[in-house]
């Protein structure tokens, strides 16, 4: 079975030629010469960390899981684990910070991470605009983080996993002022249900199941998802389900009916009829356009 190829730190370091600390490979600061004629040629790449890339500029394109976003220099685009991602064109200026989920390691670090609105598709876009007034500070913690990156003093991961929450905090104040709303004990609920949708979409389609391991009922859950995002708990399921669906519809060879079976669908119409009711085309269709556009964009 062909699935799509993986982009982490041991290939993003073969990529950029920026060799590798063993003794903590968990952390990565390339800047936008490095990236490899690989990474910006349209191949499609599911990304397995996360991700802040800042200050982009150029005339590439950046296709997020279907969604194009042209780069600006006043803007930091967010990554998260599981997303497939293409980019062609060239980009010049910009600064990617890539971490692991468990390169900070203060208790419940990983968790923090995945609570944080930024590295949130239930609750925010993958990008942000920055004000004039706040890119001082971000270009004085990026300038500090590469300091540290590339020095050989005395803690240097120490220092470096100190500026990194530093900078998600900011951004995620920053976040949440643009946006002008707080985030609410309803939105952590939707953060807490995105993860577990994350782990388990493929085999688990229950909203019974889901409310329960959140330690609610179903009608409150929905309740919450309809008024802080307009979509159910089934919306936001079958959604996560169709995304990933797509990437393989686009990304791998493998037929119709081996992709239904694999997402548990024992039933290939009922495979078809799901996805023609979400996308408006038919798996084949959606292929078949979905391919053409990208031998238009090569």
């Amino acid at each position: 079975m062909e699935d799509i190829p993986q982009m982490g730190l041991p290939e993003l370091h073969k990529e950029t030629g920026i060799k590798e600390n063993k003794n903590h490979p968990g952390f990565l600061i390339f800047k936008a010469e490095n990236v490899s004629d690989y990474m910006i040629s349209g191949n499609p790449f599911r990304n397995v960390m996360y991700g802040l890339n800042f200050f982009i500029e150029g005339d590439g394109e950046i296709n997020i899981d279907f969604n194009s976003y042209k780069p600006c220099k006043n803007s930091v685009h967010f990554c998260c684990p599981g997303q497939v991602v293409t980019a062609k064109g060239s980009f010049t200026n910009g600064i990617g910070v890539i971490f692991q989920k468990d390169f900070l390691l203060k208790p419940g670090a990983q968790q923090w991470v995945q609570s944080l609105p930024i590295f949130s598709r239930f609750l925010s876009s993958p990008v942000v605009e920055l004000q004039e007034e706040d890119k001082p500070l971000f270009h004085a913690l990026l300038r500090e983080m590469e300091k540290e990156y590339y020095s050989d003093a005395i803690l240097k991961y120490d220092a470096l996993e100190a500026l990194l929450t530093l900078m998600l905090v900011k951004l995620s104040r920053f976040y949440e002022k643009s946006n002008e709303e707080k985030i609410s004990v309803d939105a952590q609920h939707i953060q807490n249900l995105e993860a577990l949708i994350n782990k388990q979409y493929k085999n688990n389609r229950s909203v019974v199941e889901y409310a329960a391991q959140l330690y609610m009922t179903p009608q409150n859950l929905n309740r919450i998802t309809k008024k802080a995002i307009g979509k159910s708990v089934s919306e936001l399921i079958n959604e996560r389900l169709i995304i990933e669906i797509k990437r393989y519809l686009v990304y791998t060879d493998m037929s119709s009916e081996e992709i239904a079976h694999f997402f548990n669908f024992y039933d290939n119409s009922y495979f078809i009829k799901t996805f023609k009711k979400a996308v408006g085309q038919t798996p084949k269709a959606f292929r078949k356009a979905q391919k053409h556009l990208l031998r238009l964009a090569l």
